[in-house]
């Protein structure tokens, strides 16, 4: 449905809230959005609580091939996706498996795990 996001370019920093069922769709208009504004080289933490996925396996590896492109244009820092279901947390880890080697998406179930993650350089380096 929505995916919200700021960037705090000061400290390299954005945070984006997901919220109803997010496609494939909506996944790319939030990377290209911030792909335009130089948010995709920091940090990201993206609160995926109050959604769901939807999209297909044919859609995950758009998702990938979208971040290989964007990753070719530009570094892409590491992100943590906070998630509150099973079902969730395994569509995220698909995508992790997917863009090893491209960048770090990796899901959570506790936010605070998730910040504790990317405020420690060792863990986010690839």
């Amino acid at each position: 449905m929505t995916i919200t996001y700021s960037i705090d370019h000061d400290q390299g920093y954005m945070v984006a809230i997901a919220s109803g069922p997010i496609g494939w769709e909506e996944v790319r208009t939030h990377l290209l959005a911030a792909h335009l504004e130089g948010g995709l080289r920091y940090r990201e933490l993206i609160d995926f609580r109050a959604a769901r996925p939807i999209w297909s396996s044919a859609q995950a590896r758009e998702i990938a091939a979208l971040f290989t492109t964007l990753g070719q244009e530009s570094a892409l820092g590491p992100t943590a996706v906070v998630v509150s279901s099973d079902f969730a947390f395994g569509m995220l880890r698909m995508l992790e498996n997917m863009l090893d080697g491209v960048c770090i998406v990796k899901p959570f179930r506790d936010y605070g795990d998730a910040k504790q993650w990317l405020r420690d350089p060792r863990e986010t380096v690839t």
